[in-house]
């Protein structure tokens, strides 16, 4: 016979006995009689979540099936219990009651697994945090930092105004400049509430382009979101905001679902259940990444605190339901936590931070300097957290009525990057979530030697966007006789010219020898071929670089082709010494109809001194003759051709050392 238990093994947490509670998780055994099937997901999800599992090779599996409606039809039969969401990944189910014969019925239920309390005490003691627990401190900017700030960047696309020097430590506005602000991106932020969002002008752009795809309240079962906690508008308006030469987002152009999971007026794991209910919503409704600031450790309860040994990356439900959002192809982003000034294990990075697919980012200030606050790596499993860092120490948001404002956390350095990682995102939609976020970490200051205060370090996205296009360039060729059909792709825009050189056989050194520009207006692929009649005196590989540069302070290779030559390409008609500069040998080539007896050869150096001399004859047709030239000097050397006494042909040739 079960019994009512302390979620030891469902939420590894144990609940004071005697507590009275009105919130609870009941978990069950399996999905039976669930009417959805694995055949024909687009009962439970949509287009967009189904388009997203098919571009990154993800299958349905039973997580993605909603739970047993006959299991949640048991739990309606009982009149004083009340369904306010659930969690299909979890296989779980919140309810609200206090009736106790209620419970003991509900585990009775052979489907049921466990069931335990989760929130809300009903009577006093513990800690209380009946004040607002997001105790960060919010500065308006004067209009003279405002003005000043609006003229620094004024050779970027967008004028960002007060928040320019968060972007460009990232070198984010790189990004901006080509197009890349969000446009395609669903970002699902979950947070605290949006208050006012529905009429702030820093963010009005979204509203009016009808970008704010939804809202849903989990803690009160509500649409609005708009009367709620001011935390979400803050660093909702880090990524969406657009009055330029004020403040400029970082994913001004993305599509946003604003989502409230936290009750800022308590502390219980409820809220990490209606932020897995949120997470699964965005997951089943297309959204691309997860914006999330908000951490879970000690709650109001102290039975309920997360230790350190269990900040691991598996057991809390937060953290679990983050790993599965994760694993359906969506980027978690989280803020580390505000910790890092602590002494004792609760320093460490927050519930659902501590994730092992979840991008937990710490703060720093506007140089780079790690801040104070900012709370420390490892999880408790020793992973590296946490993965990145941005500017949260006096980081620029825009305030109840869109005028700039500032404060510090890692609640905003968190929207800080993830925006800015779903503008790069934009430029490689064809990779995944865990593709973008390994570019994104290698291109931090730290990757090759990561520590517990920056993790991998401040991602630079000007570096993350030329390797990523790098990774994805394409080159090859073809021969066609002495024709060289090179064929290339890669991403770019009319900013973007591409170098080719050659080297063909027998030369040592490349030579460029075209130079072809982007037309396209949008950064985006395109694919490119050019002809090239190659030039040489036998067998052999031509070699070609084909170099991608973007404006004037961006060069980089994008890829070699070697294609074999197995024919002499040379016209007729011609006389060539190759290669020019050489280093040990040069061949004399001809290819002229009439024969030449007694041809002499003859090359001197610069003072006019006779280094070689020879006489030979020359058939009709092709003929190549190669000189050894180990032990001669760098330098110029003359090469003359004789018909008898009457020189018919001279070329420089230079020997490099």
């Amino acid at each position: 016979m079960k019994k009512i238990f302390t979620l030891i093994a469902l939420i590894g947490i144990c609940v004071t006995a005697g507590a009275q509670y009105s919130r609870y998780i009941v978990q069950f055994t399996d999905k039976k009689g669930t009417t959805h099937t694995l055949a024909n997901p687009a009962t439970y999800l949509s287009a967009k979540a189904l388009e997203r599992r098919t571009k990154q090779h993800i299958s349905i599996d039973s997580t993605d099936l909603p739970v047993s409606a006959a299991y949640l039809d048991s739990l309606r039969a009982i009149s004083t219990v009340t369904i306010l969401n659930t969690s299909k990944w979890l296989n779980q189910v919140l309810i609200r009651t206090t009736d106790a014969a209620a419970l003991a019925k509900i585990n009775s239920f052979p489907f049921v697994k466990a069931a335990g309390a989760i929130g809300l005490r009903t009577q006093a003691g513990g800690r209380q945090y009946t004040s607002n627990k997001f105790t960060e401190t919010i500065t308006p900017l004067d209009q003279a930092t405002i003005d000043q700030a609006a003229g620094v960047n004024g050779a970027d696309a967008l004028n960002y105004g007060s928040n320019y020097n968060q972007i460009h430590i990232h070198r984010g506005e790189y990004l901006h400049n080509h197009g890349l602000t969000g446009n395609g991106i669903t970002i699902a932020v979950l947070d605290a509430g949006f208050r006012n969002y529905t009429t702030n002008p820093a963010i009005d752009s979204v509203r009016l382009q009808n970008r704010i795809l939804g809202t849903w309240d989990y803690v009160n079962n509500e649409s609005s979101v708009t009367e709620d906690h001011t935390h979400g508008l803050y660093c909702f308006s880090i990524m969406s905001a657009n009055r330029p030469g004020i403040i400029v987002g970082t994913a001004p152009h993305a599509n946003y679902w604003l989502l409230r999971t936290e009750d800022a007026a308590s502390e219980y794991p409820v809220e990490e259940q209606y932020w897995a209910a949120g997470a699964e919503f965005a997951d089943s409704a297309g959204a691309d990444m997860i914006s999330s600031s908000l951490g879970y450790v000690d709650f109001d309860d102290p039975a309920f605190d997360h230790s350190y040994a269990q900040r691991d990356g598996n057991t809390s439900i937060i953290t679990r339901a983050a790993d599965y959002a994760a694993r359906k192809g969506i980027i978690v982003m989280n803020s580390a936590g505000n910790n890092g000034s602590r002494t004792d294990d609760l320093k460490f990075v927050s519930c659902p931070a501590d994730g092992d697919s979840v991008v937990a980012v710490g703060a720093t200030n506007a140089s780079g300097a790690i801040a104070s606050f900012s709370s420390w790596g490892p999880n408790g499993a020793g992973r590296v957290k946490p993965n990145i860092v941005s500017v949260g120490q006096g980081t620029v948001f825009a305030g109840l009525t869109g005028a700039p404002a500032s404060s510090n956390g890692t609640s905003l350095s968190n929207p800080n990057i993830a925006g800015l990682i779903a503008c790069l995102w934009q430029a490689f939609p064809e990779l995944s979530n865990m593709q973008i976020i390994e570019a994104v970490q290698k291109s931090a200051h730290k990757y090759n030697a990561p520590d517990n205060r920056f993790g991998y370090g401040l991602p630079d996205f000007k570096k993350a966007l030329v390797s990523l296009l790098e990774q994805q360039a394409t080159t090859g060729s073809t021969l066609n006789n002495c024709v060289v059909n090179l064929q290339w792709s890669s991403k770019d825009d009319t900013s973007v010219t591409y170098i080719i050189a050659r080297k063909l056989p027998g030369e040592i050194t490349f030579t460029p020898i075209k130079q072809v520009a982007s037309a396209s207006l949008m950064f985006k692929a395109n694919s490119y071929t050019l002809q090239d009649t190659i030039t040489t005196p036998g067998n052999g590989l031509a070699a070609y670089t084909i170099v991608q540069s973007i404006g004037t302070d961006t060069t980089f290779q994008i890829g070699t082709v070697q294609q074999a030559v197995n024919t002499v390409c040379f016209p007729a008609n011609t006389i060539r010494i190759l290669p020019s500069p050489f280093n040990q040998q040069f061949t004399i080539v001809l290819n002229t109809p009439g024969i030449i007896n007694n041809m002499g050869i003859q090359v001197t150096d610069m003072l006019g001194r006779v280094i070689y001399k020879r006489v030979i004859n020359k058939p009709a047709g092709y003929f190549s003759w190669p000189i050894y030239t180990s032990g001669w000097q760098s330098g110029m050397y003359r090469v003359s051709l004789y018909d008898g006494s009457k020189r018919f042909y001279g070329q420089q040739v230079l020997k490099m050392p």
